[in-house]
């Protein structure tokens, strides 16, 4: 049995045995790929929310800082503030499920683009296999003729052919 790209990829995806692998080592190969895939996605979950978490915090201890200093500086000059400090508020819970939302948009598009190309490769065999017979129904039958008829047939059958392969 020959090798087929689909059966080789359901069985990447699936972590199933390829009995006909595409090559030595294509095997080996997709399940790396496979387990770097799986390992991809808890890096793009968990280190920007964390990151943003991190920098949220160190700017609230600058503020605090700064508005430390500040108050001391206005109660020296006796002048009382207006500001209330409001700013905008950090939600790390939307921040995650933002973050969330955005690996799974990210896993359906790998995925939808894994079956986008099968769908051209599925497409592009049947048109192969349509283009075959075809080509068996009309210049073959043409060049299976007799002398005579067959240089007729052949000519007929060749524009015939060319006509709806090009139209």
């Amino acid at each position: 049995n020959a090798p087929n790209i689909i059966n080789s990829l359901i069985c990447m995806a699936m972590g199933q045995q390829d009995n006909f692998p595409l090559w030595d080592g294509s095997v080996e190969l997709a399940q790396t790929l496979m387990k770097y895939t799986a390992l991809s996605v808890p890096f793009m979950l968990f280190p920007k929310p964390f990151i943003l978490l991190w920098q949220h915090n160190q700017a609230e201890k600058k503020k605090a800082a700064e508005g430390h200093h500040l108050m001391v500086d206005e109660e020296q000059a006796g002048s009382a503030g207006g500001g209330h400090g409001h700013g905008e508020e950090f939600e790390f819970g939307e921040i995650f499920i933002h973050q969330i939302i955005e690996t799974i948009e990210y896993v359906l598009g790998t995925v939808s683009h894994t079956a986008s190309y099968l769908r051209i490769w599925a497409l592009s065999l049947a048109h192969q296999q349509l283009s075959l017979v075809f080509f068996q129904k009309t210049l073959t039958m043409g060049l299976e003729m007799s002398f005579p008829a067959n240089g007729i047939m052949l000519y007929f059958m060749f524009a015939a052919w060319f006509g709806i392969t090009l139209g």
